[in-house]
């Protein structure tokens, strides 16, 4: 019950607090909301803080105090935890945790001063006093002054005491030497100077005298200078204030004896400006930076600083050494200090913008360097050149150390965010690590995240790095001489200085000259790893035989092959049986090694769908096959110049179909030529001539330009420098056969017409063979020839026609002979001839039109090849 009523009470109190009181909410609206908060609060289930985790949160903030050098804070902290452990409480956790929620940012914005003085004092503890001690212990006992003596306190015997020593009197007696070592405090106290209140009122005088300038008070010259050289010095002055941003300008006006005010003001006001300058200056020295280059900065300025403040204190001699007289004069001043500021000065112009990235500040600030560098020698200042030239060349020695490493070991500083090589993904596929596995950072507006004398090397550095990491995966060890560990940019060029030559064309060559000693001979030794112990010239030659029919005979042996188990109907797809075919034809050559290849059939679903011009599926396109090569060599040869070979493949395939299909009709050609005077016999051997000479014409072209790609990628590999080089190539040599064969995207209307021509073959087949056995079974007389080729049509009687191949589907059947009927109906000899002469029209019409736009000749020679074999036929 007394819970319900706590609950209760606090219940009213929260609805008080958080409900504005007006007069019109009655009672019966506030018991509403009352039991509406006592619902929520009975019904609500709250898990419980981990204490562990509580107890983890807290010394982890205890570390980070004592990380932030704020031990008071922690050494408040830590007692208070131990001393609310000691006090069991279940609500501990809970409270502890509603804190830390609570907290922010407790080790910046905690004042422990403050917060002591909030917490209560703790409980004095009890004094004795003398009437306590006396009813302890009565001074009137027998015997309790016997061991006192009774030599009177002030005998002229007594040693005087450190109580005597009044605490008020200023002495600086010697008597110090004789106190007793165990009283400090009387120690110090002896050799405490007392205060010389006559030059303490001259000081403050002197300040009157500053800024009492309404009353008409001077200043002398050397007050001037005075309160110049500390103001130069960063220290605090009566005559110049520091405002926002470091800027310094003057406090008052001041008025000096033979100085014009005009004059004297303008004086003060470069004086403020130089120091202004300097003051930004000394604020970059004592900033935190992240970047080693922006520390090598530093510290090279720091010493610039230091050189500036000794010639101050020289001059500060000058005007306070005793038996030495100098002219006082605040121009003579000026022109001392704006000497030897200047490097300062110019100083002040090259730190780096602040708001960047510290890696970013680092490469703006080696521009800044480069540009100061030369435009100083351009007006003729070779000296101070000179001086920003060292500071170039001492923050780029930073930079370079992961250049160095990068081009002669190959590896990478992982904390390094300046480099401008990053590493993508260290577990990428080996067959792609020359691709992906590191890359170069760019900036937004696409140049190399680099300063821009680097920008010319940048790939080359890249190219090497990568060159060297590539050998040490294939094995070889990079070859590092003692010369290259210490190369210098610096010594570079000196050693090849020139003064009649400008800084950019100088310090342009020694970078060459770096990258020369450091790039070796990785390079070529990479290059010919490749050619010859990766076997990429075996590849390559393999590649010519299996994918661009380098020896005809093997690759028609293969086509052929495939061509019989396709003819022969279902179950040619099998691609293990493929496989062995491709295998087995080529074996014969050396340079295939026949384990090597794989034979895949595509499905329907995947392949790319037909053309308009296409009536039936394309079956020859269906078959892939691939061919195996070491990772090393799959980072030159890429899987997109596969499958440009790939697609000459299936360009000589279909070639090869068509020329099979015009061989199976050599041992009908006599039966034809017997009936020649028949108009359906002369269209069709017309049709044969026509596609005949398309079919040679069209294979030739391909085959000259499959083997003037493949001599022009030997000569470009053997040609190439680095890999990079030997990519080239090899792209070229894809550009080669996707733009000569026809296989850009914006070529497929030309594409279809060609493959609608080669599907004509499939048809004249159909057509040839129906006019063969018409003349077979209407001959009255059968010669001894004819009798032998209506025996060969008759054994091969009962084999699928050619048409129904490239008709089928995985999904149909051979129960359907009505519906192929259908389609057979509408096959004649004139249709197919005048599909013909409409495809080859709009095939050199479209190869005369790209040709024009594109400029290209191969083009053009088929097209006029193509052209000549119509004329030729048309003729006879």
């Amino acid at each position: 019950m007394a819970h319900a009523a706590k609950l209760n009470a606090l219940t009213d109190d929260l609805i008080s607090a958080i409900t504005p009181s007006t007069p019109r909410r009655d009672a019966r609206q506030t018991r509403h909301l009352r039991d509406s908060a006592l619902r929520t609060f009975k019904t609500q289930q709250h898990v419980r803080v981990n204490q562990f985790e509580i107890d983890a949160r807290l010394e982890g903030l205890l570390e980070k105090f004592y990380v932030l050098n704020n031990e008071p804070l922690a050494d408040a902290l830590k007692p208070r935890i131990d001393e609310l452990a000691a006090r069991p409480n279940k609500w501990r956790p809970e409270i502890l945790a509603l804190l830390l929620a609570l907290s922010d940012r407790p080790a910046e914005k905690t004042d422990i001063n403050k917060a002591l003085e909030i917490l209560p004092d703790e409980p004095v503890e009890h004094q004795m006093t003398w009437a306590e001690i006396i009813a302890d212990d009565p001074l009137d006992e027998e015997g309790i002054w016997d061991d006192v003596e009774n030599e009177s306190d002030y005998s002229e015997h007594r040693a005087p005491s450190l109580s005597d020593v009044s605490v008020e009197e200023q002495t600086t007696s010697t008597s110090a030497s004789s106190l007793d070592e165990q009283d400090a405090a009387a120690l110090a106290r002896a050799f405490i100077v007392p205060k010389d209140h006559g030059l303490l009122t001259q000081i403050k005088d002197l300040r009157g005298r500053i800024t009492s300038t309404h009353s008409g008070s001077e200043l002398t010259e050397l007050q001037v200078i005075r309160q110049v050289l500390l103001m130069l010095h960063g220290l605090p002055t009566d005559l110049f204030e520091s405002g926002p941003g470091g800027r310094v300008r003057t406090r008052h006006s001041c008025h000096v004896m033979n100085i014009a005010p005009s004059t004297l003001d303008r004086v003060l006001q470069d004086f403020a400006s130089l120091g202004s300058q300097i003051t930004i200056v000394r604020r970059f020295v004592a900033s935190n930076q992240q970047s080693v280059v922006l520390q090598g900065f530093q510290a090279a300025v720091q010493t610039i600083l230091s050189d500036f403040s000794q010639t101050l204190s020289d001059i500060e001699q000058d005007f306070f050494q005793q038996g030495k007289s100098a002219v006082v004069s605040l121009l003579k001043v000026y022109a001392e200090i704006d000497r030897a500021a200047r490097p300062i000065m110019k100083l002040g112009g090259l730190i780096p913008d602040d708001t960047l990235k510290h890696n970013a500040r680092a490469v703006q600030l080696l521009n800044n360097l480069y540009e100061q560098t030369c435009n100083l020698q351009l007006i003729g200042e070779d000296e101070e050149s000179s001086k920003v030239a060292d500071l170039l060349f001492k923050c780029l020695k930073p930079y370079l150390r992961p250049v160095q490493l990068w081009m002669t070991k190959g590896k990478l500083i992982a904390s390094d965010e300046l480099f401008f090589v990053r590493s993508d993904d260290g577990s990428s596929d080996r067959g792609s690590i020359w691709h992906s596995r590191f890359t170069l950072l760019k900036q937004t507006d696409g140049s190399i995240f680099a300063p821009d004398f680097m920008q010319s090397l940048a790939e080359r550095i890249f190219k090497t790095g990568k060159s060297v990491m590539f050998l040490e995966t294939l094995g070889h060890q990079p070859d590092i001489e003692g010369s290259v560990k210490n190369l210098d940019i610096a010594q570079i060029m000196r050693s090849a200085s020139n003064h009649l030559l400008p800084f950019s064309e100088v310090f342009k060559s020694a970078l060459e000259t770096f990258a020369d000693a450091l790039e070796g001979s990785e390079t070529k030794i990479l290059h010919q790893a490749l050619m010859s112990q990766c076997g990429l010239q075996s590849t390559i030659s393999a590649v010519n035989h299996l994918y661009l029919g380098v020896n005809g005979t093997l690759f028609q042996n293969f086509a052929y092959a495939i061509f019989q188990r396709l003819d022969r109907g279902g179950g040619w797809d099998d691609r293990f049986l493929l496989t062995e075919l491709a295998q087995t034809a080529f074996a014969a050559t050396e340079a295939v090694m026949a384990d090597h290849i794989i034979v895949r059939i595509i499905s329907q679903t995947d392949q790319k769908p037909a053309t308009s011009h296409s009536r039936r599926a394309d079956m020859l396109g269906r078959i892939t096959v691939e061919y195996s090569i070491s990772w090393a060599l799959q980072n030159t040869m890429t899987q997109s110049t596969l499958g440009a070979c790939q697609k000459a493949f299936t360009i000589l395939l279909r070639l090869y179909r068509a020329q099979y299909l015009l061989n199976q009709q050599e041992w009908t050609l006599s039966i034809m030529a017997d009936r020649t005077k028949e108009h359906k016999i002369k269209e069709l051997l017309a049709l044969r001539q026509h596609l005949s000479w398309f079919a040679t014409t069209l294979k030739g072209y391909v085959c000259e330009v499959l083997s003037v790609a493949s001599k022009q990628l030997t000569v470009d590999l053997a040609a190439a420098a680095d890999v990079d080089g030997m990519i080239a190539a090899f792209h070229t040599f894809e550009l080669d056969l996707t733009s000569k064969l026809l296989q850009h995207d914006n070529l497929a209307p030309i594409r279809g017409s060609v493959l609608a021509i080669l599907e004509l073959y499939e048809d004249l087949a159909l057509e040839w063979r129906d006019a063969v056995k018409q003349i077979s079974n209407h001959a009255s007389q059968l010669t001894s020839r004819h009798r032998v080729v209506q025996q060969s049509l008759s054994a091969r009687h009962d084999r699928p026609e050619t048409d129904e191949a490239a008709n089928l589907t995985d999904d149909e059947d051979d129960s359907e002979p009505h519906d192929r009927q259908n389609q057979r109906s509408v096959l004649s000899v004139p249709s197919l001839l005048k599909e013909y002469t409409r495809q080859l029209s709009f095939l050199l019409a479209g190869l005369r039109s790209v040709s024009r736009i594109e400029g290209e000749p191969a083009w053009i020679m088929l097209s006029e090849k193509l052209s000549w074999g119509v004329i030729t036929a048309d003729r006879k």
